[in-house]
């Protein structure tokens, strides 16, 4: 699905800058990256996206309550994790991509909750 509009929540520069350039490339509109939950939640406020891409930990902070104004505004999402021992519970049955993300498996992603 092209034209989708989609919220990037990434603490880290680069990995948010290269999810950005994958998804602008297949013709998405990002929102972000926001670095924080408090930016977060500030863009879910303002333009519902239609996708939201969610980092488990941001800085200090976890990405609960950006889970849960996702849920709130029925936006699905795909959960972002450097972590290889596992994924925090909170995350639910949610899907995730481990880091570093990889081009053809960001588009399947997408393309999975957009059907």
């Amino acid at each position: 699905m092209t034209g989708s509009k989609i919220l990037i929540v990434e603490d880290e520069a680069d990995h948010g800058v290269e999810l950005k350039r994958i998804l602008e490339r297949n013709g998405h509109t990002v929102l972000g990256p926001a670095p924080d939950c408090s930016s977060a939640l500030e863009i879910l406020w303002r333009e519902r996206p239609d996708f939201a891409f969610v980092d488990t930990h941001l800085g200090s902070e976890t990405c609960e309550a950006v889970l849960e104004e996702c849920d709130n505004q029925d936006v699905p999402v795909i959960i972002t994790t450097s972590e290889i021992t596992g994924t925090p519970a909170f995350i639910g049955t949610r899907a995730n991509l481990g880091k570093p993300l990889m081009e053809d498996v960001v588009n399947t992603a997408v393309l999975r909750l957009s059907a």
